[in-house]
């Protein structure tokens, strides 16, 4: 399955509203199931099998994962708030710090899920490949429509819109110079989709051919945990330009916030920080009660 039905949590806990992360993370279970068995048709074992499964994962990540979250934001936070001249190699350290809190986060989902697509029949694998081809056509309608300067001004305008959630209303003169930051970053999308729509094709070939489910986990594990080993000289060179004009546009717009903005990215994730804490007392609560 495509990475994002096991990482619909990490989106949450990073781009929700803070009222909205202890929601969202408390039914993390029931939205995962969901979204796992919307791709095809699941008889009732295996459909038991994801909840189970599912249920297990929540638990390892509201024990395991919920405090590296936490560390994460405090570094994120007292980079923001930092008052001198933000170094690339700040922005740099904190970006490899989510990416492998990424693959520790994605990591325990390999195995089950190689076992549940191990256990799929013809009718559910065709499913699963039609609703990937749906996922793909979507994704290039809404990425890749639309003329260079169109999609470079549509990233943009998203960054821009995040920028605003995040730290409140940009100036117009700020607006500009993100918008002028972004365009000139390269436009990776195609790379990304590319690479996604291959992997999917030959995930429905290892299925198709009945691949053992060691095989399945071992091309799982390359493709969410390592993807950076698939890609051709080119592409990665592409990714590493990106990465690298990235950084360098963080430090950018730090150099331009104010100091009410600042305050508002704290008050934001420092929100985020107190509801993961609540989170976490829950979990250690309800593990104490089930031991007694």
């Amino acid at each position: 399955m495509k990475k994002s039905l096991l990482i619909a949590l990490a989106i949450a806990l990073l781009v929700s509203g803070c009222n909205t992360v202890g929601l969202l993370y408390r039914n993390a279970d029931l939205y995962l199931q969901h979204k796992i068995n919307s791709y095809t048709s699941f008889n009732d074992q295996q459909k038991e099998t994801i909840r189970q499964e599912v249920s297990d994962y929540m638990r390892w990540h509201r024990k395991n994962a919920l405090p590296e979250y936490i560390i994460f934001l405090q570094n994120l936070n007292g980079a923001v708030q930092y008052n001198g001249h933000l170094s690339v190699e700040t922005v740099t350290g904190l970006r490899l710090q989510l990416m492998s809190l990424f693959r520790t986060t994605m990591a325990p989902t390999v195995q089950p899920a190689a076992l549940l697509f191990r256990s799929m029949d013809k009718v559910q694998i065709q499913e699963l490949e039609k609703s990937f081809a749906e996922d793909i056509q979507e994704q290039k309608k809404e990425r890749l429509d639309g003329s260079a300067d169109e999609k470079l001004d549509k990233r943009a305008k998203q960054t821009i819109d995040f920028l605003e959630w995040l730290a409140g209303n940009l100036s117009k003169e700020q607006e500009q110079k993100v918008r002028e930051m972004s365009r000139r970053l390269p436009f990776i999308t195609p790379i990304f989709i590319q690479n996604r729509e291959t992997n999917q094709r030959k995930l429905i070939t290892l299925l198709n051919n009945h691949a053992g489910t060691e095989e399945i986990a071992t091309f799982l594990s390359a493709w969410v945990l390592t993807p950076e080993k698939a890609r051709t000289p080119y592409q990665q060179h592409a990714f590493e330009s990106f990465e690298k004009g990235t950084d360098e546009m963080i430090v950018q717009i730090h150099g331009l916030l104010t100091a009410r903005q600042k305050e508002h990215i704290n008050e934001m994730i420092s929100a985020y920080i107190k509801d993961m804490r609540s989170l976490s007392m829950d979990m250690q609560a309800a593990s104490s009660a089930s031991e007694k």
